[in-house]
């Protein structure tokens, strides 16, 4: 079914049945044992000046998805169609000259910069990649610390010598060196204080109004979520079970796991005025080695049925609300 729009018209990103799973191998030949299904039919849609946020517990499989998306992983099944090209089977060499459009930001400043390297070469890392230093890379250094809120002279420190906000600034530069179209954002502001995750995320949205980025926001802050996106799509086990715009998802959720994930956000109310009912999920997460047959979600579902266990539950929009969820049984929520 079409997916609900959000910040755009114009589809730039499709994504098709992805999986990845990784195999387990024991003994001394090391055979195959098993496979962990990190991601297992995926199906996303992302377009142009839209930002769509990826959510879910840890270990879902949003991360995995990210890198997928940028071929830092290969994909077990699938198709990544990025403005009507299939990236699936682009060779290394025709893969670097579409990385330009597609860049990576990932979660903790401090680990994914280089501490042997400064500033201005870690911006200018992705230039020199691509051959286009030599083009004037000096100045595009001092333009886009600039962009980001930092002063040109910066690019001769270390990243030591920042704090963790200016840290990421760094690395929303580096990632807008070669001007993408499209930025997965890895848990970018979780490693961050509130008040530098709002500076960081006002940062962000002006940056997409000012050069038309499209964002993949992986997160499981679902209020920073809240802030940011456009539409999100929820995600348990490795599959999606819930997409929709934010108003959708935030206001009348569906599927249960959305609804119990909602029912956790924090309700600033010091008077103690309101009262949210918080659903509480028992059981642990089924292993992505050996996931529940039928709905993943029946295990610690409190609507399960038989029904449940035999049948995959298809993502659709059951209820006619306008947002699909994988759930036999959905029911429209207040959040």
């Amino acid at each position: 079914m079409p997916f609900p729009r959000g910040g755009g018209t114009v589809t730039l990103l499709k994504v098709e049945g992805l999986s990845k799973h990784f195999p387990i191998r024991r003994g001394v030949l090391r055979r195959k044992v098993g496979e962990i299904r990190a991601v297992d039919g995926v199906d996303l849609e992302l377009a142009a000046g839209e930002t769509l946020s990826l959510v879910g517990e840890s270990g879902c499989g949003k991360s995995t998805t990210g890198r997928l998306l940028v071929r830092l992983l290969e994909p077990t099944a699938g198709r990544i169609e990025f403005d009507g090209t299939d990236l699936s089977p682009l060779s290394q060499r025709d893969l670097r000259a579409r990385r330009q459009d597609i860049q990576i930001m990932f979660q903790d400043p401090y680990a994914s910069l280089s501490p042997r390297m400064t500033v201005h070469d870690i911006v200018a890392e992705p230039l020199r990649v691509q051959g286009r230093y030599r083009e004037g890379g000096a100045e595009r250094v001092g333009e886009l610390l600039e962009l980001v809120g930092l002063r040109p002279e910066h690019a001769r420190r270390y990243a030591h010598e920042f704090s963790g906000g200016q840290r990421q600034r760094v690395g929303i530069a580096r990632a807008l060196a070669l001007e993408p179209r499209l930025i997965v954002l890895d848990e970018p502001v979780s490693a961050l204080d509130v008040s530098v995750q709002a500076q960081v995320i006002n940062q962000l949205r002006g940056l997409q109004e000012r050069l038309g980025l499209a964002y993949l926001f992986i997160s499981h802050n679902l209020s920073v979520v809240r802030h940011i996106s456009h539409r999100v799509a929820v995600m348990y086990l490795g599959a999606i079970v819930e997409t929709g715009t934010r108003a959708d998802i935030f206001t009348r959720p569906t599927h249960p796991y959305t609804q119990a994930l909602l029912s956790a956000i924090p309700v600033p109310d010091p008077v103690g005025r309101e009262r949210r009912q918080r659903i509480t999920l028992t059981g642990d997460v089924p292993s992505p080695s050996d996931p529940p047959s039928g709905c993943r979600f029946r295990t610690r579902c409190w609507k399960a049925q038989d029904v449940c266990a035999q049948e995959a539950p298809a993502l659709a929009d059951r209820l006619g609300v306008g947002h699909p969820s994988a759930c036999h049984f959905p029911e429209i929520s207040a959040a």
